[in-house]
């Protein structure tokens, strides 16, 4: 059974410099097929996405410290297919 990971990151500065004072680790949005960003702010991140200054981690289980990812994740899950 192939395990899967949660990818998280952590935005140090945005893509102008400035610093977050953002220490939390939000979900890479899986569903965004055009680039790595958090799920939350939809703020893109990596080698020619932009200029932001990140930390990225993975978490076989867990490991999301934003509020705001944790609140969309619950309304995801919320949907009954």
């Amino acid at each position: 059974m192939l395990e899967t990971v949660n990818s998280l990151v952590r935005i140090i500065s945005d893509d102008d410099g400035r610093e977050t004072k953002d220490r939390t680790w939000h979900l890479v949005d899986p569903g965004n097929g055009q680039g790595p960003a958090a799920l939350c702010t939809q703020e893109f991140f990596g080698e020619g996405e932009s200029q932001c200054e990140y930390e990225t981690k993975t978490a076989a289980r867990g490991g999301i410290t934003c509020t705001d990812c944790l609140r969309i994740l619950k309304q995801y899950k919320a949907v009954k297919l």
